[in-house]
């Protein structure tokens, strides 16, 4: 997602931006859990309402778990619980920026989603997922993961949410080849550096030399006449949320539309509606970019309407 020019900051913004805010008693209860040794991933933090009966389970994977000791801006996790709905904050990989590049972690999430179902009877038929950037790629991977028919829980979702999140993994790698080669001090030098690199050592080799495996690790290809993996999302209730402002992105990132997720998502959009998909809702925001700090970005949770998201996630049941 190329987005940032200082890493530390894209990190933070991935990890905080979209967690849940401080602890409130009233509303639920937070519940730690490791499923293995290794404490940096297969491992998840529950929000559960206090109600005699969960309505449904919002899902987010991200790459580290909150700290509840903290206090974040964005307090959706206590709004779905004022519904009955619990929320699932899952860590299925500690790698940046894991976006689901095969069918391992997408099935260590579902296991641990079963697991949460299954103890605190969740019904089947409303579980929603998503997330901003990394987590919302991730959890439409998940999506395409469970729509192939490969959860041996026979895994259906009510709907999936994304926020500013990377699509086509052919495209990023070729957004961040052109940053390298700008070189610009305002660009997103970094980050792109590192998506090069990591892309290249999971995928064995750039698009040039693995095609395929990029279109295959894709949400949607735009390379490919079949959408690549986007096909198996167009019977898929979708809310998508972004913010194209291109002053934004060039004059503090360097960053042409071809550098920013909007690329890919008018892409999907336009796939998945030519091809049927008369669920996908998309929301194009202006001048609601603002990270935690108060200060101007557009890919950050504060383009979300967050009672819009719910409402869509209720009216989805």
């Amino acid at each position: 997602m190329p987005i940032f020019n200082r890493l530390p900051l894209l990190l933070i913004l991935i990890l905080l931006s979209s967690m849940p805010a401080v602890l409130n008693a009233k509303t639920g209860n937070f519940r730690y859990v490791y499923r293995s040794d290794d404490s940096s991933r297969n491992c998840y933090l529950l929000y559960v309402p206090v109600t005699d009966s969960i309505h449904g389970m919002v899902v987010r994977d991200f790459s580290s778990l909150p700290d509840t000791s903290n206090t974040f801006y964005s307090a959706f996790h206590i709004k779905c619980a004022e519904k009955g709905y619990a929320t699932l904050i899952t860590c299925t990989s500690n790698y940046y920026p894991d976006l689901f590049l095969n069918y391992n972690d997408p099935q260590l999430l579902d296991s641990m989603v079963e697991e949460v179902m299954d103890e605190y009877r969740i019904p089947k038929n409303k579980i929603f997922v998503g997330g901003i950037s990394a987590s919302g790629s991730r959890a439409l991977r998940y999506a395409e993961y469970v729509n192939r028919g490969l959860s041996v829980f026979n895994r259906k979702l009510a709907g999936v949410f994304v926020v500013d999140s990377p699509l086509d993994v052919e495209r990023f790698y070729g957004s961040a080849m052109g940053i390298l080669k700008r070189n610009n001090p305002i660009g997103m030098n970094e980050e792109a550096a590192l998506v090069t690199e990591v892309f290249t050592n999971k995928l064995n080799g750039s698009p040039d030399e693995q095609l395929k495996a990029y279109q295959n690790a894709s949400v949607f290809s735009a390379t490919d006449s079949t959408g690549g993996s986007a096909k198996y999302l167009v019977h898929q209730n979708l809310i998508i949320f972004h913010e194209p402002d291109m002053d934004w992105w060039n004059n503090e990132r360097d960053a042409g539309y071809y550098d920013i997720n909007s690329y890919d998502i008018d892409g999907m959009e336009k796939f998945l509606i030519k091809n049927g998909n008369t669920r996908i809702t998309i929301i194009k925001t202006s001048g609601k970019g603002f990270n935690k700090k108060g200060e101007r970005n557009c890919h950050s949770w504060s383009i979300v309407d967050e009672e819009l998201l719910l409402n869509w996630i209720l009216n989805s049941e």
